[in-house]
Formats: C-alpha cells, sequence, structure tokens
C-alpha cells in the first residue's frame, strides 16, 4: 500500500472498529431477542397438556439403565437412537438436581432445540438475503404451527429440525464461503451424520442434498464455479457421511415401523400445507402466494437465458434497465431458490412418491423439517416485492396472522389425557390391587407407568402376569412374558383368572385401535359389570377409561331368590 493511501487509510481504522464492534453487538442483541421469544412461546404451558402415548414411550425407554436403553436401540427401536441418548442423560442429570420428570422437565430440551433453530433460519436469510429478510423468515418460522407442536413433544423432531437446519445452512455456506471452507465442511458433515441418528427420515433429506449439489454443479448460476472448483472437498464430505451412516443401514433395513400411515392420495398432497398450518384459513393462501415472486425467477431465468442466445434482441425491445434489473434477480437469487426449493417441495413430492410403494413416509411429522425453507421461501418471495412499504405491510400481516394462528395451539394441545386417568387410578389404589390394561402394544401401560414414576403418590403397578402385559421395563428381554400379546386383556377367561388373585381390579382402557376390537372391549366391560361389583369409574381425553371393580361373586350382587350366572 503505497503512503497516501496508507495515511488516507490509518486514521479511519478506530472508526472501522468501532463500527464493526456495534454491528456485532447489534448482531447478538437480535440473535439474543429471537432466542428469548421463541423459548417464550415454546415453554408457554409447556407442561399443561398431558404426555400422549409416543412422548410417554420415550420417556420411558430412556429412563432405562444405559446397557438396557443401548440394546434396544441398536434393537427393536433403532430410529432416533441419538434422542433418546441425549433424553437418558438428561434425565439422569435433572434427577441428580432433585427434579422430578415432570412433563415440562422432559419436554425442555424439545423446546430449547426448536429455539436455536430459529436462530440458525434467521442467520441464512441474514446471510444470503437482508436482515429485515432473516427476521422475517425467522418470525415466520417460530411463529409455524407445526414448529410449535414439535417444540413442545418428547421426540426427536425438534433436535432434527435444529441439525437438520444447522446442516443446510453449512452446505450452502460451503460454497460461498471464502475462508473457514474445512469449518464449515465439517459443520455440514458433523449435522448432517446426527440428524441421522436423531431420525432415519433424514436419510431422505440427504439423498434430497445430493440432487441439491448434482444441480449446483450443472446449472449456470452464481455457485457454479465454485461448486466445480471445491469438488475434492464436496466429494470428502460425501464420503465421510456415508461411512458415519453405515451402522445404521442394518437396522434401517430392519425396521418398518411407518405401515400404520395409509397410503397418500393427491388431495392430501394438496392439503399438506394446511394440515401443517393448524387448518384451511387465509394464512395458508397469503403464505404460498408470498413465495410467487421467487418461485417466478426460474421462469425470468429460463427467459433471460434464452434472451441472450438471441442477441440480446429482449433488451432493444424492453429497456436495458429492466433487463439489467432482471438478471441482477437471477444472479443473485436464484441458487439460493435452487436449494431451498430442493429442501421444501422437492423433500414433498419425493415422500409422496416414496409413499404410493411400500414406504410410508408422507406425514407431517416427518415433513415439518420442511418448515424453515418454507420460511425462507416466503421472505424471499417478499423481498422482491416492491415498492417497500408495501413489502413491510404484507410482512407485518404475515407475523401478525402467524401470531394469531400460533396462539390457536395452545387450547388444543391435548391429545391423550393419560394424566387424569393416572391420577384418578393412584388416588383410588389399595394394596394388592390388580391393574389390566388394553391396549398394551398401543401404549395403554407405558404412559400410565409414566404417571406413576413421575408422580408417585400410591405403590399402583402393573405385575407382569396381568392379561395383555406385553413390555416390562423390569425383564432382560424387554418382555413380561414370552407369547405373549396384548389381546389377552380382551379374554374373559384370563382377566377373570387374573381378577380372582386380587381384591379389587382397575380395568383400563386407551388407543383402541378399531371397531371391532371397541366391540371386544365392550363386552368385556359388560361381563365385568355383570359379575363384579362396579365401585367407581372415569373417562379422559382421547378415549382412555378406567373402571374400578371389586371381585365378589355374582351370587353376592343378585336379590335373594335370584339364579347365580356365574360362569
Amino acid at each position: 500500500m503505497n503512503p497516501v493511501a496508507r495515511n488516507a487509510t490509518g486514521p479511519l481504522s478506530p472508526q472501522l472498529r468501532s463500527r464493526a464492534s456495534r454491528d456485532l453487538a447489534i448482531a447478538w442483541l437480535s440473535v439474543s431477542c429471537l432466542f428469548l421469544l421463541a423459548l417464550l412461546l415454546y415453554l408457554h404451558a409447556l407442561g399443561s397438556p398431558s404426555l400422549w402415548f409416543d412422548e410417554a414411550f420415550s420417556v420411558e425407554l430412556a429412563r432405562q439403565p444405559l446397557p438396557r436403553l443401548w440394546q434396544a436401540i441398536w434393537g427393536p427401536e433403532p430410529n432416533m437412537e441419538l434422542y433418546y441418548l441425549l433424553l437418558h442423560f438428561w434425565l439422569q442429570l435433572t434427577g441428580t438436581l432433585g427434579l422430578a420428570p415432570t412433563e415440562f422437565i422432559v419436554r425442555l430440551p424439545s423446546a430449547i432445540c426448536a429455539a436455536l433453530s430459529v436462530i440458525v433460519v434467521y442467520l441464512f436469510g441474514k446471510r444470503y438475503l437482508s436482515v429485515t429478510a432473516g427476521l422475517c423468515a425467522a418470525l415466520l418460522y417460530l411463529l409455524n404451527y407445526s414448529t410449535l407442536i414439535y417444540a413442545q413433544q418428547t421426540r426427536a423432531y425438534a433436535l432434527q429440525l435444529l441439525l437438520l437446519t444447522l446442516s443446510w445452512y453449512a452446505l450452502a455456506a460451503c460454497y460461498t464461503a471464502r475462508r473457514r471452507l474445512a469449518g464449515w465442511w465439517t459443520l455440514y458433515v458433523v449435522t448432517t451424520t446426527l440428524a441421522f441418528y436423531a431420525q432415519l427420515f433424514s436419510l431422505v433429506i440427504f439423498f434430497i442434498q445430493l440432487v441439491t449439489i448434482a444441480g449446483l454443479w450443472l446449472l449456470p448460476t452464481a455457485w457454479r464455479e465454485g461448486a466445480r472448483q471445491r469438488w475434492k472437498l464436496i466429494a470428502s464430505a460425501l464420503v465421510a457421511i456415508g461411512l458415519l451412516a453405515l451402522p445404521l443401514i442394518p437396522v434401517a433395513r430392519q425396521t418398518g415401523k411407518t405401515d400404520w400411515l395409509a397410503q397418500p392420495h393427491f388431495h392430501d398432497l394438496l392439503n399438506l400445507l394446511a394440515v401443517m398450518l393448524g387448518g384451511d384459513h387465509p394464512l395458508v393462501t397469503l403464505l404460498v402466494l408470498s413465495c410467487l415472486p421467487a418461485l417466478l425467477l426460474i421462469p425470468l431465468a429460463l427467459i433471460l437465458r434464452r434472451a441472450e442466445r438471441q442477441g440480446l434482441a429482449f433488451s432493444v425491445q424492453h429497456g436495458n434497465r429492466w433487463l439489467t434489473y432482471a438478471r441482477h434477480l437471477a444472479a443473485d437469487h436464484l441458487p439460493l431458490l435452487w436449494l431451498i426449493s430442493c429442501w421444501f417441495i422437492v423433500t414433498i413430492l419425493l415422500s409422496f412418491g416414496l409413499s404410493l410403494g411400500p414406504a410410508r413416509l408422507f406425514s407431517s411429522r416427518y415433513l415439518v423439517v420442511t418448515m424453515p425453507a418454507f420460511a425462507l421461501l416466503s421472505a424471499l418471495g417478499l423481498s422482491l416485492v416492491r415498492p417497500r412499504l408495501l413489502q413491510g405491510a404484507l410482512a407485518l400481516l404475515l407475523v401478525a396472522l402467524s401470531f394469531v394462528n400460533a396462539l390457536n395451539y395452545y387450547p388444543h394441545a391435548q391429545l391423550e389425557d393419560w394424566r387424569s386417568a393416572a391420577m384418578w387410578l393412584q388416588h383410588h389404589y389399595q394394596p394388592n390391587d390388580g391393574l389390566v390394561c388394553y391396549n398394551t402394544i398401543q401404549g395403554c401401560q407405558v404412559s400410565f407407568e409414566y404417571y406413576f414414576a413421575a408422580y408417585p403418590i400410591s405403590q399402583a403397578h402393573f405385575t407382569n402376569d396381568a392379561p395383555g402385559n406385553l413390555l416390562s421395563w423390569q425383564t432382560d428381554s424387554g418382555y413380561a412374558a414370552p407369547g405373549r400379546t396384548p389381546d389377552a386383556a380382551l379374554d374373559i377367561n384370563a382377566v377373570a383368572a387374573y381378577a380372582r388373585q386380587h381384591p379389587r381390579l382397575f380395568y383400563i382402557v386407551g388407543r383402541v385401535p378399531d371397531s371391532q376390537a371397541a366391540q371386544q372391549v365392550s363386552a368385556v366391560e359388560s361381563w365385568l359389570d355383570q359379575h363384579y361389583q362396579l365401585l367407581a369409574s372415569m373417562s379422559s381425553a382421547g378415549g382412555i377409561s378406567v373402571r374400578l371393580y371389586a371381585i365378589v361373586p355374582s351370587t353376592a350382587l343378585l336379590r335373594p331368590g335370584q339364579g347365580s350366572g356365574w360362569s
């Protein structure tokens, strides 16, 4: 640098440092405010709804000793391995601190992961669009109905959201960063691999990322040169991810636990966003419309490319100013649009297509991982709206409607009220009472056992000889006895034999799978009503019911001179 330049720039150095410090402080303040706002929303009423079956199963599995948990996640429960391990150590930590595994405690890690993913969405939008667009994307994602659902559930989806959002962010940075390339590629490899172990659906997302990488290599975008120059880093990262995912292949092939999902139809595809946003209302339409300006960049780029091939006759007819602006938009945003479109649109279409075959992957709980991309796509579309006054008004309208929609979630957060049923049972429990539960495979027993442990106000417990007691955390195999089926709780003879060993019997029903099973349950309850004395009963949300019987011969229930009817 020559002396003149040095003298000219020297006095500005403190000002530049001051400005950099101020910008950094503002950035940290924005991130902190977003994080606190997300936590405020996600922690609100976090412990109010009862755990539903899937959540109770997560907690009960994570509470097991580490060797038994390890055996389960590499055996019958190969999905969500990473989440179960993290939840296991979280429960150990909170237990050491004297905190019971209440609903708030077991859901807290999910709320924190979801709040952190909001920060990643903000940084994503800020880096590739603008501070305003990043803030808009973060708020739309923060207030997203599906994000809120899984931020308040004891399942792996919030952790998966955080890891995959980081993965996509790191992948984009790998093509655009001018320094610390090794760090970005390392972050991409680590977060993508961990996402596999958090939720197996992440393998589908990895395939989508391969499609994205191929497109960035082939399509004439601003990122293509970087993609071709860094092909060795790309190849090494993909190979590393493949090697780190190898342990999952045997267990992933053995699991077929999505057969509970029905084969989707075309109307399910059309209604997906309405389902994920909490209903078919104007917000869905407005969010889709906000994406259109961004999606129009694709045909715009094709038109411009064709015009260039025709000797720029297009510029003569319509003016160089419009053409320059359009070329600028296409050049700046087309690579990002390709990445976001693959993340959002291609993921949904691929999961729908795969679900038409033997796989069943088309579900809002799996596709919640596309919601960050949906928010970014909406923010990108809004950033293209002119004039800026209209742009700001539309953004504020979408955020306001999203906020109102998010508030509608809380009154409907309760899925299954196992807590009320379990607490009622514990208040009525007496020593040596028997407990029979249907349907064990659908989580009836597991949900009650969670509440017995979280709120131990009695000695209520299931015994391994109870009809229908299929699972047991007290045995090495995880099963109460070989050859058991949950349908034993519908066998009147088995229930009667078990009841005769106890002075009183609780007959519990929850998550009845179909109408045939419902008829069998009704038959058992009718028989119990006729032969034993019904002392009390209750029911709660989600079709859960508990009936308490005194075990007395039917002759004791009959009037003098009336026949016995005992069978």
